[in-house]
C-alpha cells in the first residue's frame, strides 16, 4: 500500500509489503465489579469482582498488494489464551477464543486500512461462536459458556480505524487535527442495548529522532455514542442460556463511558507500532429474578493493548 514516500508529506497510510509478515500482540483485559444498591440501609453487601484477559498473537501476511486498490492479507493466529477469575470462584471451562490458535482468515484492506471484505473474518467468528456452547444434562437446552469473542471482534475490526477514518488522507496531517469514528465495545454477553463507543482521534505530535523513523503520536478519547454502530458480527445462532452470574442480569443501562489512549504510527514503515486504550463504564442492571429492593450496579474497567512485536 501507499506509505510516506516523501518526508514532507505527513500521511497516515498503510504500507504492507508483499509476502512480508507483520506480527501483533493483542490483549484485552476487563474487570467487572458488581455492587448492590437499594437494599436495607443496615445491610452492607461486599462487592463481587471478576476479571478476564484475552491474549492473542496474530501474524498478517500480504499476499496480493495493490498500492492504489485492495490488498489481500492472510492472518494467522499464532497463539490464543484466556485467563479468567469468576464471581463464584469456580473453575472455568476453556474459552472458545482459544480455538482460534493455529487458524487463518483472510482480509482485504484499502490503502488507509478500511476492511473492504470481511466475509472470511465473519466466518471464523461464527466458528468460534459454535465452540462457546455446552449441552445441558438432559440435552434439552444449549448453555453458552463465558467467552471473549467480542473482544477479538473489537480488536480486529477496529485495528486500523485511526488511519481508515481520516478525511481526505492524501491532504496530509498536522498536529491538532481531529477525526471521529463509532466503534463496537467488547461486552461479556450479547445484549441488544449495547451502545457504540465514540472515539475522537487527535494527531498530537510527531516523534523525530536522529537515525530513527518518523512517528506520529495519535491520542484518543472515548464516550458513549448517540448513534449505534450497526452490522455487529453476531457469533451465535439459535436460542440459549448464559452460564454464570452475568447470565442472571437483565435490562442493562449503559450510563457512562470515559477514557482515552495513545497510538504510535510509524510513518516510514506505514504501520501501527502500538495502541494503548483504557476506559471505564458505569452500567445499571436488574436481576432475572427479583432480589428484594437490591439492584446491581456494574463498574467496568477495560484495557486494550496492541503492540507490533516483529520490529527490528
Amino acid at each position: 500500500m501507499i506509505g510516506c514516500q516523501q518526508q514532507s508529506q505527513n500521511w497516515l497510510l498503510l504500507n504492507f509489503e508483499k509476502n512480508v509478515p507483520v506480527t501483533y500482540h493483542l490483549t484485552s483485559t476487563r474487570k467487572v465489579t458488581i455492587n448492590l444498591t437499594g437494599g436495607p440501609s443496615d445491610k452492607k453487601t461486599k462487592p463481587q469482582t471478576s476479571s478476564e484477559t484475552l491474549d492473542l498473537v496474530i501474524t498478517y501476511t500480504p499476499t496480493d498488494v495493490d498500492p492504489f486498490g485492495l490488498t489481500r492479507i492472510v492472518a494467522e493466529c499464532k497463539s490464543a489464551k484466556v485467563t479468567r477469575t469468576s464471581l463464584s470462584g469456580k473453575r472455568n471451562v476453556a474459552d472458545a477464543m482459544e480455538q482460534l490458535a493455529g487458524k487463518t482468515f483472510t482480509l482485504q484492506l484499502s490503502p488507509t486500512g478500511e476492511i473492504a471484505d470481511d466475509a472470511d473474518l465473519r466466518r471464523i467468528t461464527s466458528e468460534l461462536g459454535e465452540k462457546a456452547f455446552a449441552i445441558s444434562g438432559d440435552g434439552a437446552q444449549r448453555i453458552k459458556n463465558p467467552d471473549m469473542i467480542s473482544d477479538f471482534i473489537v480488536m480486529q475490526w477496529h485495528l486500523w480505524d485511526s488511519t481508515s477514518t481520516v478525511e481526505e488522507p492524501l491532504e496530509g496531517m498536522t498536529p491538532g487535527k481531529k477525526w471521529h469514528v463509532n466503534q463496537w465495545i467488547p461486552w461479556p454477553i450479547p445484549v441488544n442495548s449495547l451502545p457504540s463507543r465514540k472515539t475522537t482521534y487527535t494527531l498530537d505530535s510527531f516523534i523525530t529522532e536522529e537515525n530513527q523513523p518518523k512517528k506520529a503520536v495519535i491520542k484518543s478519547t472515548y464516550a458513549i455514542s448517540e448513534t449505534k454502530k450497526q452490522d455487529f458480527p453476531f457469533p451465535y445462532e439459535g436460542r440459549f442460556q448464559m452460564r454464570g452470574m452475568m447470565g442472571f442480569l437483565r435490562n442493562y443501562k449503559f450510563l457512562s463511558l470515559d477514557g482515552g489512549g495513545t497510538q504510535i504510527f510509524n510513518m516510514a514503515d506505514g504501520l501501527i507500532e502500538s495502541d494503548e486504550q483504557h476506559y471505564t463504564m458505569k452500567v445499571n442492571a436488574t436481576f432475572m429474578l427479583p432480589l428484594g429492593d437490591s439492584l446491581p450496579v456494574l463498574d467496568v474497567d477495560q484495557t486494550i493493548s496492541i503492540k507490533r512485536i516483529d520490529t527490528p
